[in-house]
């Protein structure tokens, strides 16, 4: 019987000190985002607008998209350390959603990917916008 209750001790401390070690590993928190990284279509992550809101980032330095019902376009270049800068053009004025997907980009400075998301922050570090590649 002392050797069954060694042997059940012996197990529960290994879990315990397992669940700790597992618990110390540091969560991947975001990071800079590539160009490569960029290029395709992203929603925006609450899924306002169900798909009718969104930004599509050209491998050329084109985005187009829609505010939900609106138009919209521009430009856009990453560098490597995730330095974003953005433009949108004109667009039309139709009210509706309107997420603020334009000034998102144009007002972006960084550009950074956390899990799955694309997050875009303006020069002070605060978070204009954040999207996914898939609806929510």
């Amino acid at each position: 019987m002392n050797r069954t209750m060694l042997g059940l001790a012996v197990l529960a401390v290994l879990a315990v000190l397992g669940c700790a070690d597992a618990a110390a590993q540091p969560r991947e928190g975001p990071r800079p985002a590539t160009a490569a990284d960029l290029v395709g279509r992203w929603y925006p992550a609450d899924g306002t607008a169900q798909g009718r809101a969104f930004a599509e980032f050209t491998a050329d330095g084109g985005w187009t998209g829609s505010d939900g019902c609106n138009g919209q376009r521009g430009t856009w270049t990453v560098r490597p350390d995730g330095t974003f800068a953005g433009t949108a053009g004109p667009s039309t004025l139709i009210g509706c959603e309107n997420v603020p997907i334009a000034f998102w980009i144009s007002g972006g400075a960084r550009a950074e990917i956390d899990g799955e998301a694309l997050v875009l922050r303006d020069g002070a570090g605060a978070e204009l916008g954040r999207m996914v590649p898939e609806l929510p």
